[in-house]
Formats: structure tokens, sequence, C-alpha cells
């Protein structure tokens, strides 16, 4: 099944935007609408949570600040991430001639074109959301 794969060109810097993905308070006030939980490293645990949809839990796989992180989420909410279907989610954030960040986003490991297709109209919204936040919080 393909992945879906996304690059943003961001005005804001590498850091502001590893900030923005990394720190659960500022994480909560663009991607999820209902919450979330990150702990930043290596194995770390998480969750965010919508109000339509539930909480998904999360396991951080890498962590490389402020360049690469991916996280690997639970298909189906209130499960760990373990106990069930997961997609890789990878982030790779590079420093662009003149300012800025190239964002880099790919999700892969999808069962169904389904829930690839609902990913994919997902990930326009919420990065449509993160440049906004960084847009105000710059």
């Amino acid at each position: 099944m393909d992945a879906i794969e996304k690059t943003l060109e961001l005005e804001a810097s590498p850091e502001r935007v590893w900030r923005a993905m990394t720190d659960a308070a500022e994480l909560a006030r663009w991607f999820p609408d209902d919450g979330a939980q990150l702990e930043a490293f290596p194995g770390g645990c998480g969750w965010l949570s919508w109000e339509a949809h539930g909480r998904f839990a999360l396991e951080v796989v890498v962590f490389e600040p402020p360049r690469r992180l991916a996280w690997r989420w639970s298909h189906q909410p209130d499960r760990p991430v373990g106990d069930g279907p997961s997609t890789l989610v990878e982030w790779t954030l590079t420093p662009r001639e003149g300012g800025g960040t190239l964002l880099e986003l790919r999700e892969s490991g999808f069962l169904t074109e389904k829930h690839r297709q609902e990913n994919t109209g997902g990930w326009e919204h919420e990065l449509g959301e993160l440049v906004d936040y960084l847009g105000r919080a710059a």
C-alpha cells in the first residue's frame, strides 16, 4: 500500500517547527482538538485525542532534534501501539536556503486503502493547522 507523503515550505526555523511538533502543550494547540501527551525521547509514549475520533496511542521511534522525528501510532482509538495495527509517521525538517524549513512528512504501513485515504485528508487539515499555528505563534 502506498505511503502518504507531504512536503511543506515553512517560514519558521527548524528549531521553531521542532518545538511545535515535540512540546506536548504546543502540539495540542494545532494537531489534535482534544489534547495531547508526548514523551519527547526515543521510546517515549504519548497520545493524541480528537473529540470525534477518540484517543490514539503513539510511541516515539526516532528522535533526532531538530531534524527527524518518527512515531508509530495505533490504527484504532484506545488501544496500545503494540496491541493491533499501527502506522509509522516520519517527519524530516531541513533548513531552507535563505531561512525557513522544508518539512517532509511520510506515513506508511496502511492495511486498507480506505484508512490511507482518510489519513490523507486528515494530514491536509492538520498540516494546514500547523501552518496557521506557526503564523500565530511566531
